[in-house]
């Protein structure tokens, strides 16, 4: 793999999983150009004539969403530690047959080790964001197939209005929800009260 010296004295690769990057030049040495990525416009015609978006499972959101092999699966962090919605999602894919799954989580937790059992099948190929507990543990010993990409929150946020990483389903957790996707912390058996929406909207798809 080809390295260069960075600004900061380090040998770092210009590619990492097939993709060209950009070695850290220095402070205020690099300038980004071009306009920020976007969601796709949405209509009316994608959903049923009443507006109800709700649909019995998560396995059935999924396959309407289309997933497929190689695709990028956005998770945000809010139940921290008790975030057992993200295992389910790759539970799933396995189950399906899909495979190469980049996760893109906001973070992880300990509690998604089972994770670890979709590294090494193959239904997931790498994680680009934070990996904690036994998780950071097995992609810190090279165990993953993909190269892992460490992302700050920021850095999440700059690589999504980049374009550098396009989402294709985002999972978005709330205790309830109007029949239209709108989430909302009050409500349900689960309500948490308030969440934070900008934190949420990190995890939009943008294709």
């Amino acid at each position: 793999m080809p390295a260069v010296i960075n600004a900061a004295g380090r040998a770092v690769p210009t590619e990492i999983n097939g993709k060209p990057v950009i070695p850290y030049k220095g402070v205020g040495k690099h300038k980004p150009y071009g306009n920020k990525y976007g969601p796709p416009i949405p209509s009316c015609s994608d959903f049923p004539d009443d507006g109800n978006k709700v649909v019995p499972t998560l396995e059935e959101a999924l396959l309407r969403c289309g997933i497929r092999d190689g695709m990028t699966i956005s998770t945000h962090h809010h139940l921290r530690d008790g975030d057992l919605i993200s295992n389910r999602i790759f539970e799933i894919a396995s189950v399906m047959g899909v495979k190469d799954l980049v996760w893109f989580p906001s973070a992880s937790f300990p509690c998604n080790d089972p994770v670890i059992k979709y590294l090494e099948n193959g239904t997931i190929n790498r994680i680009e964001g934070s990996m904690n507990g036994p998780l950071g543990r097995f992609v810190s010993e090279g165990k993953m197939k993909g190269t892992a990409v460490l992302r700050s929150h920021g850095g999440r946020v700059q690589a999504i209005q980049d374009g550098e990483v396009k989402i294709d389903i985002a999972v978005l957790v709330a205790p309830s929800s109007d029949s239209y996707g709108n989430a909302k912390g009050t409500g349900g058996k689960s309500a948490c009260g308030f969440l934070d929406m900008r934190k949420l909207t990190l995890c939009m798809p943008t294709r």
